[in-house]
């Protein structure tokens, strides 16, 4: 063997030594490396901006199911959903956001915030009984002054189904999409012909179909609107939720104007399909 020929195999091995001595996680598997039941004992080399490697695996019930999916990932940016079920299907949906230095690093964790006062109304609601329903509607209907919860039973339906929207995975609130697909595609397209009369403000929401409210209270929507900070070119579809901590649909004509997802604004954004998304805000 000549001194050539070492010389290239030598440059080879090392080569080949250094990039198998790197360390290359990508966001998937890193989500599930720190959700692991297993100790993820070199956690804090993957950590950096205010994520400080808690909550992690350690901190979920040992019976519990995690479900892991990408939902966006760039060169340097990407967001996993990480749903965390119990044994008889409840959970939470949370979202870890990552960034890329020299390696992927996880740099927040979300969820879904102050959904307390929500979880405390919609049992207030739950325990009332149909006879105590038509009494409270009676007397809104008699004082029309009074600050009735609800003024109606078509009111009180939207109201609990309103709030079980609100509190329902991301899967669950996909599936409500699809079985009303086509209620939802008929009051995206009036939207859009209200929008072909006004501007759209990227400042601040516009509320659409407001002649059809009694429309998309059936679906559980609190508003169809459109403007508003970081959804400006989307058509917004409201379930609700607390002060910005929200929850909804979204319609948008061309993919490029989807909304980029964030720790400090848009914490998640889940594609349907057709132009349809699912997101949260914080």
């Amino acid at each position: 063997m000549n001194k050539k020929t070492k010389l290239i195999l030598l440059l080879f091995i090392l080569t080949l030594s250094n990039a198998y001595s790197q360390t290359y996680i990508l966001p998937l598997d890193l989500a599930k490396r720190i959700f692991s039941k297993v100790k993820f004992t070199d956690i804090k080399k993957y950590c950096t901006g205010e994520y400080k490697g808690r909550p992690n695996g350690s901190d979920i019930d040992k019976t519990a199911t995690l479900q892991f999916i990408l939902l966006s990932q760039t060169d340097d940016k990407a967001i996993v959903a990480v749903t965390i079920l119990d044994k008889s299907g409840k959970g939470l949906d949370t979202y870890l956001h990552f960034s890329k230095e020299k390696i992927w690093k996880a740099n927040a964790f979300r969820a879904l915030a102050m959904t307390g006062m929500i979880e405390g109304a919609k049992r207030e609601l739950e325990q009332l009984s149909s006879k105590k329903v038509d009494s409270l509607i009676a007397i809104s209907k008699k004082d029309t002054t009074s600050n009735s919860m609800f003024k109606s039973r078509e009111d009180f339906d939207f109201q609990l189904g309103n709030l079980n929207l609100i509190l329902a995975l991301d899967s669950e609130i996909i599936d409500h999409f699809n079985k009303n697909k086509i209620e939802f595609e008929r009051l995206k397209d009036i939207a859009f012909k209200n929008l072909d009369t006004i501007k759209a403000d990227e400042e601040r929401s516009i509320k659409l179909c407001k002649e059809l409210e009694n429309d998309y209270h059936k679906l559980f929507i609190n508003s169809i609107e459109t403007g508003g900070y970081e959804l400006g070119n989307c058509i917004n579809f409201s379930i609700g939720g607390m002060l910005d901590n929200t929850v909804g649909y979204l319609f948008v004509r061309d993919k490029k104007n989807v909304p980029v997802m964030n720790p400090s604004r848009i914490i998640m954004i889940r594609e349907i399909g057709n132009g349809w998304y699912i997101y949260k805000t914080t």
